[in-house]
């Protein structure tokens, strides 16, 4: 017997048998492989397929089935891994078939498991072309200029495929839950649309995965019924989509969750949660302890963001727009991981709040009546002298001699010097984002503090903490359409 006719007849045994992992085991196609299947090659070149192929028992296969096996020999017989854009294009028809095969409603169940490791397998590719362009260049030159999908785009879409299969499945439990386990071709939600979401965010196409989320969010089981490397991948990139639509509350809520569950020896998955959780907590005014910051996950992470939570801690404006700046050896790596603009935009206004409790700290004095009910101020003008010396610094550091500043590395824009209009005008904004709780005399150009007998003093009455004033506004907001993937749907109690 032929060593294609032993491996037919063997994947024929495994259907009978119903035994979907050996199918997994034996449809392999990613490199090393087995001496068999290079055998198994070198036989292929000298023989009709689909002769071969029809030697399958058709009470066993299914149309859809016959039409994958013809592809996966021809894919050995023509396969070149040296070339790694054909076997791209060889490998993107497999796994089209393959999910053609999984979308029957009979028997697609046991293919499921090769379909996963196909999926798999044309994902890594796809993601090491992406960064082989010398290789992509002739894919990409659109014929007739008409605009194409980048080959990881198209990739995402392929396999999209088969997350909508599994995740449309009808199933005889309504919930798709059987046991306490999610039911058919459900299991595989989780799989597929990790490496969809892999993908998209790797071509930085993460508006198309907001469908994804809504799909979910309407037709998934609980998260919490999958395994643990399936709910923490899926809680991180759902954490990065809303980061990137500024929903900073959620956004923390997911990467915390994605971090407590993920296991202490995974360092590197670790890291890149924390990197988007201590950007999410410093933008929400909630600074990690140092404890999370000795942790193996953040050691590289440490020397990066310490600069920006002591400047954002003790209001040095000028300290934190150099921590994020050109001038900055952490800049290309803040703007890599794309958590440069939320920091300096985002995290500026909490910057500008310490520097305002410093100042307060500073120049308020007490009086020595205390049944006074004269409210606590903060003058103004002190606050125009703090912004004005840390505009001088940002002048004396980053600006070359005869140079201005540019636009974006002064307080306010460039060189222009801050007046106590701008003052008052930030002073006003952090008013009515209630990370200060009073109001701005204009006229004496002073800001006063209500409720501090009330309230314990002028720090807790007129600079509440800015995680609380976060919190509370996220609690009040109304959910948006992905903001609602909820607690009910994917488990997410307890928090």
């Amino acid at each position: 017997m032929g060593r294609t006719d032993e491996f037919l007849s063997s994947i024929s045994g495994f259907l009978r048998a119903k035994d979907a992992a050996q199918l997994q085991q034996w449809l392999v196609v990613e490199p090393p492989l087995a001496d068999a299947y290079a055998e198994l090659s070198r036989e292929l070149k000298t023989i009709d397929i689909e002769k071969a192929v029809d030697k399958i028992d058709n009470d066993d296969a299914w149309p859809g089935f016959i039409a994958f096996m013809n592809l996966y020999l021809d894919f050995f017989r023509r396969v070149d891994y040296g070339n790694l854009m054909e076997t791209h294009t060889q490998l993107s028809a497999l796994v089209n078939s393959c999910i053609t095969a999984m979308s029957n409603a009979s028997y697609g169940i046991l293919v499921l498991p090769t379909t996963i490791q196909l999926c798999t397998a044309l994902a890594t590719l796809a993601m090491t072309l992406d960064k082989r362009p010398d290789l992509t260049r002739r894919w990409r030159a659109a014929a007739d200029g008409e605009a194409r999908k980048t080959l990881v785009e198209g990739t995402a879409e392929s396999i999209q495929r088969a997350f909508t299969i599994c995740l449309t499945e009808r199933t005889s439990n309504r919930d798709g839950v059987k046991d306490g386990k999610p039911e058919g071709k459900k299991v595989g939600i989780y799989s597929f649309a990790n490496l969809v979401l892999k993908l998209l965010f790797r071509c930085q196409k993460t508006p198309l995965a907001e469908q994804l989320f809504t799909n979910i969010m309407q037709n998934s089981p609980p998260l919490a019924l999958y395994p643990a490397s399936h709910r923490v991948t899926y809680l991180y990139y759902l954490g990065r989509f809303l980061f990137s639509n500024t929903h900073f509350y959620k956004a923390h809520l997911c990467l915390q969750s994605a971090y407590t569950q993920c296991h202490a020896q995974c360092i590197n998955q670790r890291r890149n949660i924390l990197i988007y959780l201590i950007t999410t907590s410093l933008i929400l005014g909630r600074h990690p302890p140092p404890a999370l910051l000795a942790r193996p996950e953040a050691s590289t992470l440490l020397p990066k963001f310490a600069p920006v939570i002591a400047a954002m801690r003790t209001g040095n404006l000028a300290a934190y727009r150099h921590a994020l700046g050109p001038t900055s050896p952490h800049h290309a790596w803040f703007l890599r991981r794309g958590i440069l603009l939320p920091l300096l935009y985002r995290g500026d206004t909490l910057v500008w709040r310490s520097l305002a409790r410093r100042s307060f700290l500073l120049t308020y004095d007490a009086p020595a009546d205390t049944t006074t009910r004269k409210a606590p101020t903060l003058d103004l003008h002190a606050r125009r002298l703090a912004a004005h010396l840390g505009q001088r610094i940002l002048e004396a550091v980053a600006a070359r001699p005869g140079r201005k500043l540019q636009p974006s590395m002064g307080l306010i824009s460039g060189s222009i010097m801050p007046d106590i209009s701008d003052v008052e005008a930030i002073v006003a904004s952090l008013v009515a984002q209630d990370l200060l709780h009073g109001f701005v005399s204009h006229s004496l150009k002073r800001f006063a503090i209500l409720g501090a007998k009330q309230k314990g003093g002028p720090l807790a009455a007129g600079l509440p903490a800015p995680w609380g004033v976060m919190k509370a506004r996220a609690a009040t907001a109304t959910a948006g359409a992905v903001g609602v993937v909820g607690r009910r749907r994917l488990g997410w109690g307890g928090w």
